[in-house]
């Protein structure tokens, strides 16, 4: 009776007392390596009070996971208060003739290799002097040895009968320069004032972004608050495609200005609604004509993954260029972008200091024909699949607007399709390919009957009329990818090849014949195949040093198969500091 009335006694005892769940202390082990407490499992532990605890023996917290390989390296600190950017390069371009080809005088036209070096340079300050004063400095040189040729049976040379020879490649310089692109000091926040911090002034060469990149000397005032921008410039044409000496007399007056207000900053109803107004003025010089351009521009985002953008820019008030886009993002990875621009025939050739529509003027600095009005769209998507499958597709066309009696080669309707594919087999291997194809409208010169007069050539299109050019093209390409992570090493090879269908000088219909397609085969060649590839390596030496390296190689032109191919060779290196 006494063992059974003890018993008892314990068991009340024992269930009166206050049993706790929580783990409030790690459980102790002597010889265990344990893991760290985020990660053990809360069980009932018996605690008691009466005597201390004892120090948990505890391992090692584990260490951080790894960077991810692609994650950016940091360049520069962003308080920096100078720093400094140099490109070194060097280009070597040749090519190679056909020794057995009858033409002996193709050697005498242009130069078989050229060489040159270049260099690029930036600097930029921040608060050096003062703490509201900025400034930045950038500049190009080229090195090139140009080639001569001393033949005096030949015109055009020199008083020594000297004769320079393009180089293989065609590129827009002629000789060695040194040339400042940009050179400007900016003031900002330089009143003290917390109501006029969105205020800066920039002043010296510089580049104002607008209806056009204008490249000026002058000065800029912009206002950058949260609701409006709005800025206003005045100063001189840079001259970018010449280095005539006399070219300051011509240039041209630029002044100008823009607002743009975000809807969306309104404290009380904001709205997804950004409108801008921006204007462009010229001055005309002896080389240029006075214009005045303006671009109105829309942006609606009813939902964070859906932009609509219009644009629409005027010349001497008359509507020269429109321009609709439509961007979309579905599911983070799945993007669409739809565009389509019209073009009237009253708009600027080249850029707006370029508006007579001469097409034999001197001034244009491309060959593209006179400005005819066209229609073009564009349809591109893009989406990841599995995490390690980019997939991009492109749908195009051009619609030719112009008269029948104005076509021309650089506007001519087409239909054009693509897209690429990219796969990661490995970690930092890729491997991808695309494919593209147009089809280009052509007008057919027809010819009832082939007249064979010795001595005289066929009577063939005029220069840049819609009879000559490509019918159509096909190009398919493989490319392998390698890197190892974002500013550290990769290296991209790339194959590609291009099957060029033209338009036949002329054709003979032939009963039941419609056009040029299905005409007599006069014998002209009008296809023709090219292909090439590319090597290039991309390499960073700690996070202040570059090279980069890249080798091309094409095959050789059908319609030249006295030239068997070109081959270039470019060395870069860019240091940062």
């Amino acid at each position: 009776m006494k063992r059974h009335a003890m018993l008892a006694i314990v068991i009340a005892s024992t269930a009166s007392a206050d049993v706790s769940l929580k783990l409030d202390h790690e459980p102790i082990s002597r010889h265990l390596t344990m893991r760290p407490r985020h990660r053990a499992k809360t069980g009932t532990v018996a605690t008691t009070n009466s005597a201390p605890e004892p120090k948990p023996v505890l391992a090692a917290p584990e260490p951080p996971s790894p960077q991810a390989y692609d994650e950016p390296a940091q360049i520069r600190d962003l308080q920096q208060r100078v720093t400094a950017r140099f490109n070194l390069g060097y280009v070597v371009d040749g090519t190679q003739l056909n020794l057995n080809h009858s033409d002996v005088t193709l050697d005498q036209q242009f130069a078989k290799i050229r060489a040159y070096g270049f260099g690029e340079g930036y600097l930029s300050t921040h608060g050096v002097g003062s703490e509201s004063l900025s400034s930045y400095f950038a500049g190009r040189f080229i090195l090139v040895n140009q080639i001569e040729t001393k033949n005096a049976d030949i015109p055009g040379g020199d008083a020594d009968g000297n004769h320079k020879t393009p180089p293989p490649i065609a590129t827009w310089f002629e000789r060695s320069n040194l040339e400042p692109r940009s050179g400007w000091a900016e003031a900002k926040d330089f009143l003290g004032s917390p109501e006029w911090a969105p205020l800066r002034i920039r002043g010296g060469e510089q580049y104002i972004y607008g209806p056009w990149v204008l490249h000026m000397y002058g000065a800029n005032a912009a206002w950058e608050g949260k609701l409006i921008h709005a800025n206003l410039y005045g100063g001189s044409q840079v001259p970018d495609y010449t280095v005539d000496p006399t070219l300051p007399e011509a240039r041209a007056g630029i002044y100008g200005g823009g607002v743009r207000v975000d809807l969306r900053d309104l404290h009380s109803s904001p709205l997804p609604v950004t409108v801008g107004i921006q204007s462009v003025n010229l001055t005309g010089g002896a080389k240029t004509e006075s214009s005045r351009h303006n671009q109105l521009e829309l942006e609606w985002r009813p939902r964070k993954d859906i932009a609509l953008i219009g644009q629409a820019r005027t010349l001497a008030s008359k509507f020269v260029d429109e321009h609709v886009q439509l961007r979309a993002r579905y599911h983070e990875v799945t993007n669409f972008v739809l565009d389509f621009t019209h073009r009237a025939s009253t708009d600027w050739i080249w850029d707006p200091t370029v508006l007579d529509p001469d097409p034999v003027a001197a001034k244009r600095y491309l060959d593209l024909g006179p400005v005819l009005p066209q229609l073009t769209g564009s349809l591109r998507a893009g989406t990841l699949i599995a995490e390690n499958v980019d997939v991009y597709a492109r749908g195009a066309f051009a619609a030719d607007l112009a008269s029948d009696n104005s076509r021309e080669t650089y506007s001519a309707s087409y239909l054009e399709g693509g897209g690429a594919v990219e796969v990661r087999v490995r970690r930092t291997v890729a491997i991808g390919a695309s494919a593209l194809t147009r089809q280009t409208e052509r007008d057919d010169q027809v010819s009832a009957e082939i007249i064979d007069i010795p001595n005289q050539p066929d009577a063939i299109p005029v220069n840049a009329s819609s009879q000559m050019g490509e019918r159509g093209f096909t190009e398919l390409g493989v490319t392998a990818r390698m890197s190892l992570g974002a500013r550290k090493f990769s290296l991209l090879l790339e194959v590609y090849g291009r099957r060029t269908r033209y338009a036949l000088d002329y054709c003979l219909l032939t009963e039941g014949a419609s056009d040029c397609r299905s005409a007599l085969d006069t014998g002209v060649e009008s296809l023709a195949y090219r292909g090439g590839g590319r090597a290039q390596v991309d390499a960073w030496i700690g996070q202040r040093l570059r090279l980069f390296a890249s080798y091309d190689l094409s095959s050789s032109l059908d319609f030249a198969p006295n030239i068997t191919g070109y081959k270039s060779l470019r060395l870069v290196m860019e240091g940062i500091y």
